[in-house]
Order: C-alpha cells, then structure tokens, then sequence
C-alpha cells in the first residue's frame, strides 16, 4: 500500500474542512488532539522521524501516548476524547485506504466516559439558586477591583442563565446563548442542537418568561434572543467570531458560577454543564422513564444519558449498602441469627 499522507498533513485537512462548514467545536478538538500527540510524538520518537500514518496506528504506539497523558496527569475523560479522536481519523484513513486495518486497534487504550465525578445539584441547592436573594456585596470579599454593584449585576446575569439552563429542560449553553429571537414563539421555544443537528421544542415554563424578558437582547439588529453574545460585533450566527466570542463568554460564565456558589453558600462546584446533570438527575430521581429523559436533552442515545445518571445509581447502590448492613445490624441486635 502507497503511503500519501502523514498525520500531521492529513488532521489539518480535516480541521480546515470542520471549519469550512462552521463545526468550530469539533476542529478545535481535532486539533488539539494534533497539538498534544505531536509534542509526544516529538518526545519520545524525536522531531525527525515523520508522523506516518502507517507508523502512528499501531498498538504499541496507541499505548505509549496513553501512558504519556496518564503521565501528564490528565483526566481519563480528557485522555478518551484524544483516543477517541485519533480512532475516528483512523476510520477515514482506512475509508481513504490510507492504511490496513488493525483488529482490536484501540481495545487496549481508554475510549470510555469516565461519569464518577457528581455534577447535580441537590433539589435544595437547586432551589436556593433559583429563588435565594444575592446578598449586598459591598459587605462580601469579592476579590476584584470593580465596584461591588457590577459584580452583583454580574452574578444576577450568571443566576439568571444558569436557571435559564435547568428551567428550559437542560438546554446546553452552547444552545442558549445562540437561540435567535424567531426560536421563541407562542410561549415555546424551537431550536436545533449545536451538538447533535437534532431538533428540539420546549414548552416555556411561566418561572423562565420573566427571566426571558430580563435578559432578552434589546438590539433590534441582533438575531440573538438573549443577551449572552453580542450581537451588534461582527460575525453572523454560525461564523468564526460567534464561536470565539462564545469561547471567551463560557470562560467568564464559569468564573462567575465559582463567585456565585460561594456568595449563595452553595458548596457543589458550579459549571454550565450543572443544570443539565441536575435536571436529568431529578427527573430520574422522580422515576421518569430514561427514555423520556433521553428524549427531553436531546441525546443522540439512551447509553449518553446512562452516563449522566451512573453518579446517582452510585449513590443508590451506596444507599441500598447502607440498608442492608443496618438490616443485618438490626437482626443482631434483635438475637436473630
């Protein structure tokens, strides 16, 4: 077989076409994947042996960049995204005929997801966030030079978001922030997911309309419902400026999450990613149907919501433990034997 590409040539190819079609999510991945395999490749083959494709899919260099990523202490959510990139470039090269095929290629290397971290809230946090007055700031150590007033206006603005998340069903913020003034009618709002490409509609819930109507963007000009992006700058929905400037504003959001939980006295970390998990956790937790749930977040199968909700089946294992040692302690007690 005729070698025609190496790795480096062949992902970059890749990442400009991701581009070409305003997948900016997906081509920030990819190369990323590039960047980091490049500086272990550079490590420990050296910068003059070429990233053949032929020499890069193997199994015992698969292995080796693992071990170089648990090196580096990354998480195993962080290393199954890399393997789990280079396993999909893997399959259009094959497609392309680029190199043979490998049985069992990734079997020995991390691809799984990694759900041991709790990210749901509990119902009472849940409620604190949604209903829980801001205290006046100028008696709170903010730690920043800007007057105590823009800060509250800051954490109002990330209160009303993140309740904007849990409220419209778990809508990711990637789906918030670009949902257009035409998305929202009649009291629902209809929007395509960043993600997925999948189409979801959801009733409006009278506790979300007034936080609709406060941070609605107000700039006739701007497409935008909300005032999350900036309509008024440069770039269209869809374009490379939209995506950096969602980049620069998550970043922000998630600083103020961590603000917000310590002035609310919220002891879980807060992220964008929180409402979704809490949602999907209540509504399990009041035995809606996985299916169902699956369904509301828009998930493209029921095994991505199974990951959302193993924290929790952890916890009810943990409970039915609890249960039976008690049982048992409860027997002895009682002279059972």
């Amino acid at each position: 077989m005729k070698e025609k590409k190496n790795l480096t040539e062949f992902m970059l190819s890749l990442v400009q076409t991701l581009e070409d079609e305003h997948r900016f999510g997906s081509a920030h991945v990819y190369r990323s994947t590039l960047h980091t395999f490049t500086a272990y490749w550079n490590k420990r083959k050296g910068r003059k042996i070429l990233m053949a494709v032929r020499n890069v899919f193997t199994v015992s260099v698969l292995r080796e960049f693992e071990e170089y990523l648990r090196g580096k202490l990354l998480k195993m959510n962080t290393i199954s995204t890399y393997m789990r990139m280079l396993r999909a470039v893997y399959h259009r090269l094959l497609k392309d005929g680029e190199v043979d095929y490998t049985a069992g290629l990734f079997d020995s290397v991390y691809t799984g997801t990694c759900a041991d971290v709790k990210r749901a809230l509990s119902p009472a946090d849940m409620a604190k966030i949604l209903s829980f007055p801001l205290p006046d700031l100028g008696s709170v150590a903010v730690g920043t030079s800007v007057s105590s007033s823009l800060v509250q206006d800051n954490l109002q603005e990330a209160r009303c978001w993140f309740s904007l998340l849990f409220l419209l069903r778990g809508i990711p913020f990637a789906d918030l922030a670009r949902l257009r003034k035409c998305d929202y009618k009649d009291g629902v709002v209809s929007y395509c997911r960043q993600k997925t490409g999948r189409r979801l509609t959801v009733t409006v819930p009278k506790e979300a309309e007034s936080l609709i109507r406060t941070c609605s963007d107000t700039n006739p000009a701007s497409p935008y419902l909300l005032s999350i992006l900036d309509g008024g700058k440069a770039g269209g929905i869809g374009s490379r400026e939209e995506y950096d400037r969602y980049l620069c504003v998550l970043r922000d959001f998630n600083r103020r999450l961590d603000h917000l939980a310590y002035v609310i006295g919220v002891k879980c970390k807060l992220s964008s990613y929180t409402p979704r998990h809490t949602w999907a956790t209540l509504a399990y937790r009041k035995k809606c149907p996985i299916g169902i749930i699956s369904n509301a977040l828009g998930h493209s199968s029921i095994k991505v919501t199974e990951t959302y909700l193993k924290p929790f089946e952890t916890e009810e294992l943990d409970k039915a433990n609890r249960m039976v040692i008690a049982c048992v302690k409860d027997g002895l007690r009682n002279g059972i034997r």
